[in-house]
């Protein structure tokens, strides 16, 4: 499951809980580039705090479109708190998209930091 929320006009909150299974990947990634195709750079902040492992079969789709995504983005952030093997899947993630412009933290205040704003305002649900 997820939750993409634009925070600022070309910044973007996304929030990932569970597996990510292919299907819930495919959606995921129509409504982004939904959201995005009309901007000319964006900065993402990406909360995996509650998410669990990437699916396997979901991996390579992430990539490709992590990479597909490399022109576009200015800077984004992976919340990666206490999930080692979460962690490492996304090191191995940004590795292999070949972008600088991405990097994993450990809470909001470095992921503000990161991106270079100074408060996050998510809508509750």
């Amino acid at each position: 499951m997820y939750k993409i929320e634009k925070i600022e006009d070309n910044i973007l909150y996304i929030k990932a809980i569970g597996t990510f299974p292919p299907s819930v990947t495919d959606v995921f990634i129509e409504d982004f580039e939904n959201l995005t195709m009309n901007v000319e750079k964006f900065s993402v902040i990406v909360d995996l705090l509650d998410a669990v492992l990437l699916h396997l079969q979901s991996f390579d789709k992430v990539l490709d479109f992590l990479k597909k995504n490399n022109e576009k983005l200015e800077k984004s952030v992976f919340i990666i708190s206490k999930n080692p093997l979460l962690k490492k899947e996304f090191e191995v993630l940004i590795q292999e998209a070949g972008s600088p412009n991405r990097k994993i933290v450990k809470d909001f205040e470095e992921a503000k930091d990161w991106i270079g704003i100074n408060e996050i305002r998510i809508k509750k649900e």
